[in-house]
């Protein structure tokens, strides 16, 4: 059951890593582009965290498979916390593109 499990969560962070070329190409461009209006800082950092994390996602992906392989000496439910993080980091992600664009004036 535990093997089952590892191969979900990890499958499930690997996904993403087939649009990982556009998605740094995108997020070169981003960070390279300078804001032409004035954006307030809680967006600014969710813009930041949001093209930083899709950088470094595989460093997230590749570090937590490979602590949870079978002979990296961590076990139990540690294990399963590490095949879980990137799936965790990917809502976060989820989450820092929902805030990261300046409301509208229509909107607050």
């Amino acid at each position: 059951m535990d093997e089952l499990l590892r191969i979900i969560f990890l499958t499930a962070g690997a996904l993403p890593l087939l649009a990982y070329p556009f998605m740094a190409v995108a997020s070169l461009m981003g960070l390279a582009s300078k804001p032409g209006i004035k954006i307030p800082l809680f967006n600014r950092l969710m813009n930041k965290f949001f093209l930083w994390g899709t950088l470094l996602y595989p460093l997230v992906f590749f570090g937590c498979y490979k602590l949870s392989e079978a002979d990296s000496g961590i076990s139990g439910e540690y294990s399963l916390i590490v095949e879980v993080l990137p799936v965790i980091f990917l809502c976060l992600l989820w989450v820092s593109f929902k805030f990261m664009d300046v409301p509208g004036k229509g909107r607050e």
